[in-house]
């Protein structure tokens, strides 16, 4: 902190105090913003991993690139639907730390254990990786195809400094490590060009794009519609959990997307209106609990009793099958929403409710 400006370290001192920058498992978090110093930050001895920028969203894929973006050239590259990770290496271990400035156990047990993200730090101690991780873990859904996977979509100094498109390829390339799809390079005026590229990842079941541009850095985010419905159908029972604007967003913006893409309205409007009532059906017969099924594979005991430790208090967790298997420890269990049950189960019991 001796080299922040006194008005700085004054608000961080004030926020320390008013516990809005705390220390757990080790680390100094900041759960908010605190002057320039973004929400998800977090200290370990001297060393300082900012939160990740936020990245602005367009609605409007071929004009929200003209509008926003430099003239010159553009890298698109895919957008994954997975949690999001900063990993760096410091006293001789690998941490993974959440969006929100949290130590993820169960990303650290997977990712330190990767050859090659234990090469890429030999040679690049300094440097972080910014990944997106899907597959059987317990925030995304689960898949019988593989375990879990990640991809690097940033590759920084841990502040603002982050390397090209093209560098980051080559240093995935050079480290095996998975890098996020790149589309191609196209401009923002390329709107044809973008939409194409929009409409096949539709197809295909991806969740968008991302449009990065290098020195000085730009970057745009565009979700495709079809990901959206799949997103409001696969929530549709957790209204109640889910932030106020989510359901909003995604409504709005598939009715953008369809219409600047040309697709099906008919066909869409279908789509849309399953999705809204898709879970909630099942919900309202299973007596109005509302829950999620995840099954993850861990090496140790400590982690999964980690995973607990950082759950929400809202959520309650139920061990559905829980057996020792060669690689660690196969655990089956639901994510039962409080908030959300409580209030289905109300309306589906008929007790009276004020608008």
């Amino acid at each position: 902190m001796k080299t922040l400006n006194k008005e700085l370290r004054a608000k961080i001192l004030r926020a320390i105090r008013k516990g809005r920058i705390e220390e757990r498992d080790g680390l100094f978090r900041f759960s908010e913003r605190i002057g320039t110093i973004p929400r998800g930050t977090v200290v370990i001895e001297k060393r300082i991993i900012y939160g990740y920028p936020k990245i602005r969203r367009v609605f409007s894929l071929a004009d929200g690139a003209k509008h926003n973006l430099n003239p010159g050239e553009v890298w698109a590259e895919e957008k994954i639907d997975g949690f999001n990770l900063r990993v760096f290496y410091e006293n001789g271990r690998v941490y993974c730390i959440s969006r929100g400035g949290f130590l993820d156990y169960f990303a650290t047990e997977k990712i330190s254990s990767d050859l090659g993200v234990q090469k890429f730090f030999r040679d690049h101690p300094a440097s972080t990786l910014h990944m997106e991780m899907i597959g059987n873990t317990p925030y995304t859904t689960p898949t019988k195809k593989f375990d879990v996977k990640y991809y690097v979509f940033d590759i920084g100094n841990g502040k603002t400094r982050f390397v090209g498109p093209s560098e980051r390829k080559e240093l995935c390339k050079k480290y095996g490590l998975n890098c996020v799809p790149l589309l191609g390079k196209v401009t923002g005026e390329d709107g044809k060009k973008l939409k194409q590229i929009a409409s096949s990842i539709n197809k295909r079941g991806g969740e968008g794009i991302v449009l990065k541009q290098h020195l000085p850095r730009r970057v745009l985010k565009y979700v495709v519609p079809a990901s959206d419905i799949r997103d409001l159908g696969e929530c549709s029972a957790m209204i109640f959990d889910v932030p106020a604007g989510f359901m909003k967003q995604r409504i709005i913006r598939s009715a953008v997307s369809i219409n600047e893409l040309g697709l099906n309205k008919k066909e869409y409007d279908k789509m849309l209106g399953e999705a809204l009532h898709k879970h909630l059906y099942s919900t309202i017969k299973n007596g109005g609990e509302v829950s999620e099924t995840f099954e993850i594979l861990v090496k140790k005991e400590e982690t999964w009793n980690k995973i607990l430790e950082h759950m929400s208090s809202e959520v309650k967790i139920e061990i559905i099958s829980k057996k020792r298997e060669r690689g660690g420890i196969k655990i089956k269990f639901r994510k039962i929403y409080k908030k959300g049950s409580r209030k289905i189960r109300r309306a589906v019991e008929g007790y009276a409710q004020a608008d």
